[in-house]
């Protein structure tokens, strides 16, 4: 289970597995449109109007090298404002950090996905109390900016944004039209998605195994949740700016999808019939949308500077 954070644990394949989260997915991780500063810090859209927080104690130590080619990616906020990974490439919680994908991630030395940490980061009280009653995306957007500010403070990070003409998947509708059911203001979903205090609520997403639950969510979040699975740039191109209700069923491929990840929910859903449409045929026999190879604008984010931390 993870939390209105949108950080799992993740496990890991012969690929580098990029959020976020489902971060933090995971932090799904979720495609933003982050400003960083010249110290590596930024902001969401919406992101100046929340409160500030920070971590006041910060642990991080150096895992043992992986010998085997496998390992387990585990990350995630506790309601108390403690941020835990373990197993972290630095590139991961960059790409958390800024709500992309780690295609958009450009720039460093060898180390940055090469090297896992384990970390421990605890908010302080005045941090605790700032964000206890924010809703999960807002939740989420403070708690981006406190790791792009711990990134900025332990490892030196220095980056910024560049835009760049590359290959995407556009996501557009198809044919005949969107199957797609628009979210009712105020709907409670007594029978949907439940976050930690177990409050149905808009803004949910769940990823299991060839299975996503939307809940009153845009499709450009659901885009860069599809982002995390193909591991290739998905941009919302329907025009369709509504928050939806759906559920996506496929048989997932493991040479497209990365899972298991996710934005907002659990892992570890049974395994699909093997029988079940494509993720591609999925989306356009049960959306009524597709995707289409374009070329498209894509935010890159360029790392400039970065240091090993000191272990403490």
């Amino acid at each position: 289970m993870i939390n209105r954070m949108g950080f799992a644990k993740i496990g890991r394949r012969t690929r580098f597995l990029g959020t976020a989260v489902s971060l933090v997915a995971a932090l799904p991780m979720m495609i933003g449109q982050a400003s960083p500063t010249a110290s590596g810090g930024g902001s969401q859209d919406g992101a100046g109007a929340l409160p500030s927080a920070a971590f006041e104690v910060v642990s991080i130590h150096l895992d043992k090298p992986i010998t085997d080619g496998r390992g387990l990616m585990q990350v995630g906020f506790t309601p108390n404002g403690t941020f835990t990974g373990r197993g972290l490439p630095l590139k991961r919680l960059i790409c958390m950090a800024y709500g992309v994908d780690d295609l958009q991630v450009s720039g460093g030395p060898d180390w940055l996905t090469a090297d896992r940490y384990t970390m421990e980061a605890k908010t302080d009280a005045a941090g605790q109390e700032a964000i206890k009653n924010l809703s999960g995306p807002q939740e989420r957007l403070v708690g981006q900016r406190m790791v792009q500010e711990l990134l900025a403070d332990r490892f030196k990070l220095k980056i910024h944004q560049e835009t760049k003409e590359m290959p995407v998947l556009a996501l557009v509708v198809a044919k005949n039209g969107p199957k797609l059911h628009e979210s009712v203001p105020g709907d409670t979903y007594e029978n949907g998605l439940k976050d930690r205090d177990g409050h149905g609520h808009q803004g949910m997403m769940r990823f299991n195994n060839g299975r996503l639950v939307v809940q009153g969510v845009p499709l450009d979040r659901v885009t860069a949740q599809l982002t995390e699975q193909l591991h290739q740039i998905v941009q919302n191109k329907t025009g369709l700016k509504g928050n939806y209700d759906f559920t996506l069923e496929w048989t997932p491929d493991v040479d497209h999808d990365r899972g298991p990840s996710v934005a907002s929910g659990e892992v570890g859903a049974p395994a699909m019939d093997a029988a079940g449409p494509s993720i591609y045929t999925a989306i356009q026999e049960q959306l009524g949308l597709k995707l289409e190879s374009q070329r498209g604008a894509v935010p890159v984010f360029v790392v400039d500077h970065v240091e090993r931390p000191s272990e403490s």
